[in-house]
């Protein structure tokens, strides 16, 4: 069956609920957003930190202003929750079915840790000391600091999970014996080799390859590398490798790449912090020959890279002839990709293909064969660490269904991501400027191993957080009351419904203002992404619909209104501009006062003063937006027509107009 999802959702292979989380954060609930952000990520505090955030890439504001700092508010929600809930050990009945995880990286973790949550014993086996795989052993420390790593292993480990350290399949036990004493097994080696170039100069010993490189660096070992450093490689592990080598004291680094800076496979904000540090970058140029006198290396000859990729796109480079440079070095680390090790599979009649993956099952490689199954990079190739945990989750099912005697099944979904953001509705969002996640100075950075990246306070995450634009929680249209009136395309900004025999509003457009809601003469239309034609209850389960406005819609009596309180009414981007979140946590205030946000100042209801005043509250308070300021041209004259109409149908009603009160920001 076919369902929406808003586009940074849909980039995430393990489909976090980015809106989720992010409203959570904009409603100061962070708890809240560290349970949504953990529900199918048991890696939130890594992620928090080294995520390659393809959420960002796909987000809708991006064609606004810029993209929210979504990686960044992740962050800030980890940092900020009271409660790690998946640190606990859980307590389901035992399958009595065993099995065996090699490695503990993220796909090894997530698979050991979804199966032992389903009552089956995991055991994991591997050559380090401690779980965690890459992340432990070679990611640099200023990218990602151990503690932050510890605390989510130490969650997945809670679970009841057994490791077994420093055992390396294929030298200490054999895939063979495991199987013997498992009812299944899960290879999760990783890539751990690297890929060397053969041609002259290039067997020399200063020749470093990049993850036992980046493990002694982490160690503070500097030995085998010299103060002019060549790190050939385009990736974001070359930037690391180059960002290390210039911490440990290298007073040149360059970095090659057969790429162009434009076609570099590094992510750019990767490219430019390593620049900022110092390094440089010879792009369009591949290694030739490393150059050797009296058994050091003294020199780099590099070929000019005429093209890369060829009329197809693969990766074909030609080379110009006779176009040659030199560089002065004195050491080479090499990061052109990273290969598999495959010393476990000694004693196993399992194979691998060509360039050394294991092949099991290259059609659906977590379908397992013979109770012996593959997650992460070991079968995938290399990629971003969410893609290995979305591996580990896709293989646990499998084994479970295996262990279960069940057959196994492709799982078919078909997602349709919610498209752009027409120009239409772009051009008329005010822009709001991104806030990200401050940044140590390179002078100060390159100075040690601790991490650079400072997090955002609470002010930033707030301001953040609200310029999400809630794609997918639009208006939804229950077609049994609509009359087809044209209300709600004459007052949409964005010019959102389309109406035939009855209204229907595109989520492409749709910007969750309320403003159509709130002019609706028949109440047809619901915010909060409900169905169609559905129950308006059907949104009361949607975190953060309109903030405020579900539970006003599906019932008068759940209008928020507390005896003795001032209900204050106030425009979510005065809310979080003027910060008045924060201001309206004060102990005295709390007792007086009750803050409703609304998703704009237009979308005001005179239903909702009215049941405010019915359900006991002292007073109601709105807060418009100041001049020039609000989302909409017309929003602020909006509300205050409604305030004006209000005053007069509470003095018909015999209540006080006092007890409403209209108020707006100077600026």
């Amino acid at each position: 069956m076919a369902h929406t999802l808003p586009p940074c959702t849909n980039a995430c292979p393990v489909h976090t609920d980015v809106r989720g989380y992010l409203a959570a954060i904009a409603e100061r609930d962070y708890q809240q957003a560290y349970e949504l952000i953990s529900a199918d990520n048991p890696f939130p505090s890594v992620c928090a930190w080294i995520c390659l955030h393809p959420c960002e890439e796909s987000c809708r504001r991006g064609r606004i202003d810029a993209p929210v700092d979504i990686r960044g508010l992740k962050r800030f929600a980890v940092e900020n929750a009271e409660i790690f809930s998946n640190n606990r050990r859980v307590s389901i009945q035992p399958t009595g079915k065993s099995v065996a995880v090699i490695g503990s990286g993220p796909a090894g973790l997530t698979a050991a840790n979804d199966l032992t949550r389903l009552g089956h014993k995991v055991t994991i086996y591997d050559r380090h000391r401690e779980p965690g795989g890459h992340f432990m052993a070679s990611l640099p420390l200023f990218r990602l600091p151990r503690q932050v790593l510890r605390r989510d292993v130490e969650g997945i480990m809670a679970a009841g999970i057994d490791f077994v350290p420093e055992t390396e399949v294929g030298r200490d036990v054999s895939i063979a014996q495991l199987k013997e004493a498992n009812d299944a097994v899960i290879v999760s080696t990783g890539l751990w080799g690297g890929r060397k170039i053969d041609k002259p100069g290039f067997d020399h010993p200063d020749v470093l390859l990049a993850l036992p490189f980046l493990e002694k660096a982490n160690q503070g070992d500097n030995s085998g590398i010299g103060q002019k450093v060549a790190v050939i490689g385009g990736g974001n592990v070359a930037m690391d490798v180059a960002r290390a080598a210039v911490r440990l004291g290298a007073a040149q680094v360059t970095v090659i790449s057969l790429e162009s800076r434009e076609e570099m496979p590094a992510s750019p904000w990767e490219i430019a912090e390593t620049l900022a540090e110092g390094v440089k970058l010879c792009p369009g140029f591949g290694p030739s020959m490393v150059q050797i006198n009296k058994e050091q290396i003294t020199g780099l000859q590099l070929q000019q890279v005429e093209q890369v990729f060829d009329a197809e796109g693969r990766f074909n480079p030609v080379f110009s002839q006779d176009s040659y440079i030199t560089i002065q070095v004195d050491s080479i680390i090499l990061s052109i990709g990273q290969t598999p090790e495959t010393g476990f599979l000694q004693g196993s009649s399992l194979g691998t293909d060509l360039p050394g993956y294991l092949n099991i099952n290259k059609e659906m490689p977590e379908s397992g064969a013979g109770g012996i199954f593959a997650a992460g990079e070991i079968v995938t190739g290399p990629g971003p660490a969410i893609a290995a945990v979305a591996s580990g989750h896709r293989v646990a099912v499998n084994v479970h269904r295996y262990l279960s005697g069940e057959t196994f099944v492709v799982p078919v979904e078909e997602i349709e991501p919610i498209g752009v953001l027409p120009d239409g509705v772009s051009g008329k969002v005010p822009p709001k400027e991104r806030r990200s996640m401050p940044l140590l100075t390179p002078g100060e950075r390159i100075l040690n191993f601790l991490p650079y990246q400072a997090g955002l306070d609470e002010a930033a995450a707030q301001w953040e957080a609200r310029r999400c634009l809630s794609c997918g929680l639009g208006a939804s249209v229950n077609s049994e009351k609509c009359a087809g009136c044209l209300t709600c395309k004459r007052v949409c900004p964005y010019s959102a419904p389309d109406v035939g025999e009855y209204a229907n509003v595109s989520p492409e457009k749709c910007l969750v203002c309320g403003i159509c809601a709130a002019h609706c003469p028949a109440g047809a239309i619901i915010m909060g992404g409900a169905a169609e034609n559905g129950n308006p209850d059907d949104i009361a389960g949607e975190h953060g619909a309109c903030y405020g406005n579900a539970a006003m819609e599906r019932d008068k009596d759940h209008v928020p209104a507390e005896s003795g309180k001032t209900t204050v009414f106030v425009c979510r981007g005065v809310c979080g501009e003027m910060n008045y979140a924060s201001l309206f946590d004060d102990v005295t205030l709390k007792e007086k006062v009750l803050l409703v946000e609304i998703p704009t100042a237009g979308a005001l209801r005179l239903e909702w003063i009215l049941s405010a005043f019915e359900n006991m509250a002292a007073g109601v308070t709105i807060i418009g937006c100041a001049t020039g300021k609000c989302r909409h041209p017309a929003d602020s004259a909006n509300c205050f027509g409604v305030f004006r109409r209000a005053q007069v149908m509470l003095e018909q009603l015999g209540i006080s107009p006092e007890k409403l009160s209209y108020c707006q920001p100077d600026e």
